[in-house]
Formats: C-alpha cells, sequence, structure tokens
C-alpha cells in the first residue's frame, strides 16, 4: 500500500508541467557534449558529416540551428504532441538528407518526443496516424543516410533505431496504460465522493421530514387543546383581569400554531427561493405583526413603545425578518431579564432601503448566559447568523441602563435579484 502511495506520488511528480524541462535539460547537455566533440576533433565526425563541415561555411551554423529548433520544439512536446512529432521527425529528415548519418545526433531527443507523443496523445486514432508519419519519415532518413550518403549501411542503422523505438513505444504504451488506470481510479473516487454527499443529503432530508411530522403531531397537538381549554373558559370566570389572560392565551397559543405550521412547511419544503413558505403570500409576517407582540408585553404589566421613522420600504422579507428580529430581542428581555418595566422598540428606515432595530430594555440580566457570544443564547444567535447571512449586521449586549440589541437589515429585494442573476450567469 506505501509502495503503491509512493509510486503514485512520483507520478504526480513527474506529469507537473515544469518537470517537462528536465528532459529538455538533460538532451540539451547531450548535444551540447557532441557538439563540443564536433569542435575540436571534427575527425571523429561521420563522414558526410565531416566533409559538409569541412567545405562548406554553412555547414556548422545550419547544423547547429537545427539542433537548437528541435530543442525548442521538445519544449512543447506536452502541449502540442502530434505537431511536435511531425516537426521533429522532419527535421531528422532534413538532417539526413544534407548530413547523412549526421541526423543521429537527433536520435535522443527525437525518441523523448515519441515517448511524450504515445503519453500524450488524445485519442488511438491521433497516435496511430502521428506513429505512421513518424516511421515513415524515420524510415526516410535512414535511407538516405545509407542509400543516397552511403556514409552507412542500411541494416546496421536500421537495426538499433527500430530496436529503441519499439522499446521507447513499450515503455510509452505501459505509462500511458497506468495514466489511464490512475484518471479511472480518480474519476471512480469522485463519483463515490458524491454519491456519500447525495446519500448524506437525503438521510438529512428524510431526518428533517421526520422531525417536522414530529413537531406537527406533539407541538401543534398541545397548541390545539390550549386553543381548546382557553376558549371553553373565555368569560367563565367572570373577572375581567382573568377574562382578559384568558383570552391572551388563547391568542398566544392560536399565533404559536401559525408559527408552527410555517416551521413544519419550511422544514418539508424543498430547497430553493420558489419553495420558501416565509416568502410565500400570507405565509411570513409584515411590519404590522409586531402591535399584538406588543399588547401582549402591555397586559404582562410592562410599558411597551414602538418608534419608527423614515418609509417603510415594500420588501416582505425584510419584514419578516424584521419582526422576527423584534420578536426575538422582546421575548428575550422577558424571558433573561430581571425586573424589565419599560421596552423601547425602534424602527429606522434609511433612504437606502435599509431597516435599523433597536431594542433597549431597562431589565437585569438573570445569568450571564444570554450575551452576544453566550452559547446558550440559541434564539440571538440564530437570529445573528441569519441577519449577517443576508449582508447585515447583528450586536447585542449589556448596557448602562439594561440590555440593547441593534441590528441593521439591508434591502433583502436587491439581495435576492443579485444572488438569482449571479446563479442564472453561473
Amino acid at each position: 500500500m506505501r509502495a503503491g502511495k509512493k509510486t503514485q506520488g512520483w507520478i504526480q511528480l513527474w506529469t507537473r508541467p515544469y518537470t517537462a524541462f528536465v528532459a529538455v535539460f538533460l538532451c540539451a547537455i547531450y548535444e551540447t557534449m557532441m557538439l563540443t566533440r564536433l569542435i575540436l576533433a571534427p575527425g571523429s565526425a561521420n563522414r558526410t558529416l565531416y566533409q559538409v563541415l569541412k567545405s562548406d561555411s554553412w555547414g556548422l551554423p545550419l547544423f547547429v540551428v537545427i539542433i537548437f529548433v528541435a530543442l525548442v520544439t521538445l519544449c512543447l512536446r506536452r502541449l502540442y504532441p502530434m505537431a511536435t512529432l511531425l516537426v521533429f521527425s522532419g527535421l531528422l529528415a532534413l538532417t539526413a538528407a544534407i548530413y547523412g548519418s549526421g541526423c543521429t545526433y537527433l536520435i535522443i531527443p527525437w525518441l523523448v518526443n515519441l515517448y511524450a507523443c504515445a503519453v500524450e496523445a488524445k485519442s488511438m486514432a491521433s497516435l496511430a496516424a502521428g506513429l505512421c508519419s513518424s516511421t515513415i519519415l524515420g524510415l526516410l532518413s535512414i535511407a538516405l543516410s545509407a542509400n543516397w550518403h552511403h556514409d552507412v549501411h542500411f541494416t546496421d542503422l536500421l537495426y538499433p533505431t527500430g530496436l529503441a523505438f519499439a522499446l521507447c513505444l513499450t515503455a510509452a504504451f505501459f505509462s500511458r496504460s497506468a495514466r489511464q488506470s490512475r484518471m479511472s481510479e480518480q474519476a471512480l473516487e469522485e463519483e463515490r465522493l458524491h454519491a456519500q454527499t447525495l446519500a448524506r443529503e437525503r438521510d438529512q432530508a428524510m431526518y428533517q421530514s421526520k422531525v417536522a411530522a414530529d413537531l406537527h403531531d406533539s407541538l401543534g397537538h398541545d397548541l390545539t387543546a390550549i386553543i381548546a381549554l382557553s376558549e371553553g373558559m373565555d368569560h367563565a370566570s367572570g373577572k375581567p383581569e382573568i377574562d382578559e389572560a384568558i383570552s391572551m392565551i388563547n391568542d398566544l397559543a392560536r399565533q404559536g400554531l401559525d408559527d408552527t405550521r410555517t416551521a413544519v412547511k419550511t422544514l418539508q419544503s424543498k430547497a430553493g427561493p420558489e419553495n420558501d413558505p416565509a416568502q410565500s403570500v400570507g405565509e411570513g409576517h409584515g411590519w404590522n405583526d409586531i402591535k399584538p407582540i406588543l399588547d401582549h408585553v402591555r397586559h404582562a404589566g410592562i410599558s411597551t413603545a414602538l418608534t419608527e421613522t423614515g418609509r417603510r420600504p415594500q420588501d416582505p422579507r425584510q419584514a419578516n425578518l424584521a419582526f422576527t428580529v423584534t420578536r426575538e430581542a422582546i421575548t428575550n428581555a422577558l424571558r433573561h431579564g430581571q425586573g424589565v418595566d419599560r421596552i423601547v422598540v425602534s424602527w429606522d428606515h434609511d433612504s437606502q432601503g435599509g431597516t435599523n432595530i433597536t431594542v433597549r430594555d431597562d431589565g437585569q440580566l438573570l445569568n450571564n448566559d444570554a450575551n452576544d457570544g453566550g452559547d446558550n443564547g440559541t434564539g440571538l444567535a440564530r437570529l445573528r447568523a441569519e441577519v449577517r447571512a443576508h449582508g447585515g449586521s447583528f450586536h447585542s449586549g449589556p448596557g448602562p441602563d439594561g440590555w440593547t440589541l441593534q441590528a441593521r437589515i439591508p434591502p433583502l429585494a436587491a439581495t435576492a435579484a443579485d444572488n438569482t442573476g449571479k446563479e442564472e450567469s453561473a
């Protein structure tokens, strides 16, 4: 297992773009050594190459240019494998036509290019076409060296070149097979991970649906029973204070039942704005829905005031979120506050279409868990995450005279339109 990972690591390292120049560097060193030998000891060159270099002044410069062009072409072998192989085979034939068996100086770079072409070819059809063209040009180079310049026997050059050609193709096909096998394994792994993600999403959706059903059955039943009992006790005591409290209990239970149904629909609906019950007509809360909440607080003996400045945005999503933030702030004051006598709510609508919400009370905390960074303040933590997810800001904490919650809600209609446009463009 470790050996397989080590081998795969070497393969990944070798296939990186910059490693393509390693073979070019080695071939450049080899050609430099051969050219140095040719300049210092020209008598060691092949017969045709020696005669051209001795009789023509352009012989050596042209030979150097051909080698340089071959090395530059070798750098592009991974990007354009077919084109570079054909160009390199053409240079080999050209060198054989001019310098005879001097074309053997390009055999090693040609084999490197052949290997890259066999590994990097996109399809077997293009690979077959490239190999056939290269084979024909290679045989032409051998024929030009042996039958035209007569500086080497045909079989003496054919056998070693053909053997090197076959060994190079064999190694290339093994590498190509290993590469395709690795790519298939990666595709299978990606498919497996995708299947696991889909399975998790399916299990989560099933669990979500079960929670929604349990919530509807248990909490819905309890609230319905409270509504039925409170309606049966309506005006039964003969005392206005008790009857008013019973009526308020009935209203709160009905509102809680409506909110429960909305939450259940949200949990059971599919993801997406078109299936969000909170965005459907009549499902979300409007700006005026905060008044019954304030009336309930007043009936509990707490002085409550709402101040509103600016022009209300005609944005149902913004109104629903503003209602949710304000209601949670009031509920937080009643639940965690001690000696709360006054709650002041401020809605300030700015010219950009946003709404600044401030809720202040004069109570003292019963504990230190309901602060802005506490882990137990589930309602405030959820609201903070939701407001910030919509691009707004949220802060709550103790002030000099009690507790203060401040939030800014941006125009959600424009944000939703931008997100829709981004999804469509993607």
